[in-house]
């Protein structure tokens, strides 16, 4: 038996691992394309640009998320692939916590949780207080939200790093850097509850909006129909993204926390929770083409053969529209008042 281990290479023993550690690559390096698609089309139109600034902001974010895993994934493989008899397997936290990828993963995390805590509460707040959102929310208020979700994660990696260099820099973690082995297990534990919690909540807020607005559209006259079905498309779209984030950001790391404190997952299981969480970055491109018309609209317009080659739908300020059309009619009344009296003079 003993005989038979020692024979195994570093390889062969991290196979499983290593097999999670290819995903990161491969699902990592989808995420950052399919999200450099979604901010190209976002900031293509002024519209899209003000009017989607916290989507903008998702996908940002969901960007440097698929860095960290392709970093994470390709620095793992590469440091078994190199180990020998003679590797030293243990590092400084310190050492790991300067690595590339812990921090980003922090901050890949963090973001976009916080920006999806955002968007539940603006359309709760669109459906349940609609006065209060008409006055107050406009391009800067997103603007305010977008600055203070950044902000608030950046403050939160600085601690990380902060309170690592401070306390136990020097404390030997393993080689195999994770953000437990670089930040410490209470860092970690508000890493879970940001992650976790921002995206419950926001779920939470959602569904609460889409089932107050569905409620309300049944009740409401016809009038006001068409705006209340708009409020439902806009809810549904917040709330498909919500909902995948809890199935495959919040409920993962839940089970990630419980490792660090109640109960014990294998290494190749805790590899494919990883995965899980990388694979939220990718999704949203997909709800966007099935929920959103103006991203759709917009993603067709780059698209330059076949049946969806056309031009983006453009939006008209319906003031505006209003106006362009009473002057024109007050226009085209003048000449034919005009005409009226050169005929009889």
């Amino acid at each position: 038996m003993s005989q038979s281990n020692v024979t195994l290479t570093f390889e062969q023993i991290y196979a499983d691992i290593m097999s999670s550690y290819l995903l990161y690559v491969i699902i990592g390096a989808i995420a950052i394309f399919t999200n450099i698609i979604v901010v190209i089309i976002f900031l293509s139109s002024s519209h899209l640009r003000v009017k989607y600034q916290l989507l903008i902001a998702l996908a940002i974010g969901d960007l440097i998320n698929g860095v960290a895993f392709v970093i994470s994934g390709a620095t793992k493989q590469h440091l078994i692939l190199s180990m020998t008899v003679s590797t030293v397997t243990m590092w400084p936290a310190w050492s790991c916590a300067t690595e590339w990828y812990p921090g980003l993963l922090i901050l890949g995390a963090q973001w976009p949780s916080c920006v999806t805590l955002f968007l539940g509460v603006e359309r709760f707040a669109a459906v349940h207080y609609p006065v209060w959102y008409k006055v107050n929310m406009n391009a800067s208020a997103r603007f305010i939200m977008f600055v203070i979700s950044l902000v608030f994660s950046l403050v939160s990696l600085g601690v990380a790093f902060a309170q690592t260099y401070i306390f136990f820099g020097k404390n030997l973690t393993f080689i195999l850097c994770t953000i437990s082995g670089a930040f410490g297990k209470y860092y970690t534990t508000w890493n879970y509850i940001v992650t976790v919690f921002a995206h419950l909540i926001a779920f939470g807020l959602n569904t609460s909006a889409f089932l107050t607005a569905k409620s309300k559209s049944r009740l409401i006259k016809s009038g006001l129909s068409a705006v209340m079905r708009k409020e439902i498309t806009l809810v549904r779209l917040m709330l498909s993204i919500s909902f995948f984030s809890t199935l495959l950001v919040s409920i993962p790391n839940i089970i990630l926390w419980g490792q660090s404190w109640v109960w014990n997952v294998s290494g190749s299981a805790l590899g494919y929770l990883y995965v899980s969480f990388c694979a939220s970055s990718v999704i949203n491109i997909f709800i966007y083409i099935f929920f959103n018309k103006d991203f759709r609209a917009q993603l067709f317009r780059f698209i330059p053969f076949g049946p969806w080659s056309k031009p983006a739908v453009a939006t008209a300020d319906p003031i505006t529209f209003h106006n362009t059309a009473m002057s024109i009619n007050t226009r085209a009344n003048a000449l034919r008042r005009n005409s009226s009296i050169i005929a009889h003079s």
